[in-house]
């Protein structure tokens, strides 16, 4: 039986990690299912991709033994025909690359592809519409902050240069691509061994330009238990502003 065709525009939720850092924390298991503001983090970000009218499909990349949990938990937020459970890889870059694969059994399939962690639960109406728009416009880009510190290069516990920050960026997610440009990327990241944990290094590696998006201080990554203190600081200001 064939797939139904892909919408224009679909996203890929990275959810597969184990959260090694935050064992321990407010109870055990993968850090994307730990309570945050009374649901599970990757709840946050998924609710905001379903729920953004130009992003018709999104496909979460979890855990084998999660994918049950999961969708019971997207059934009751009426979100099926939506959103796809498949089971990840060991590395983000392998979710996000089975994430591609599901996309391709849809014909055609999608003309491009936003990629999210399910670790950053604060992504915005405005973070996506911004991306959706710069995508569109220049076929790949990455959500990215200011360097707001002094950055400064070390070798062997010596500072040895201070960069200039008023260049530098703090890459976040999402990040956004034409679907054949990211699959090329990520053919040849294969084809060369090549690993990162960064679609657009993917994509510049192959050649293709990435634009800058602005992005948002509040748009952090939970990975250390000081970052879920945090988190539960800000999710505490959206649910009461």
């Amino acid at each position: 039986m064939r797939s139904s065709p892909a919408p224009s525009i679909c996203a890929i939720l990275a959810a597969a990690g184990v959260g090694s850092r935050l064992a321990g924390v407010a109870g055990s298991g993968p850090k994307q299912f730990l309570a945050l503001g009374g649901r599970p983090i990757y709840q946050w970000s998924l609710c905001e991709l379903a729920g953004h009218e130009q992003v018709g499909l999104v496909v979460v990349a979890t855990l084998s033994d999660s994918i049950s949990t999961i969708q019971a938990q997207i059934e009751g937020l009426g979100l099926t025909g939506r959103t796809i459970i498949i089971a990840g890889g060991s590395t983000r870059q392998q979710s996000v690359w089975l994430g591609l694969k599901e996309l391709s059994r849809r014909q055609p399939p999608p003309g491009y592809v936003l990629v999210h962690d399910a670790a950053r639960p604060f992504l915005t109406r405005e973070i996506l519409d911004a991306t959706i728009t710069v995508v569109k416009e220049k076929g790949a880009c990455t959500t990215c902050v200011p360097a707001s510190d002094t950055v400064k290069r070390v070798q062997n516990g010596q500072i040895v240069e201070t960069l200039d920050r008023n260049s530098l960026v703090l890459v976040q997610t999402p990040q956004a691509a034409r679907y054949d440009w990211l699959v090329d990327a990520h053919e040849k990241a294969i084809r060369d061994q090549r690993a990162t944990t960064d679609d657009a290094a993917l994509l510049e590696s192959a050649g293709y330009p990435v634009a800058a998006v602005s992005g948002s201080r509040l748009n952090i990554k939970i990975t250390e238990p000081h970052d879920l203190v945090l988190a539960e600081v800000i999710a505490a200001t959206l649910r009461h502003p």
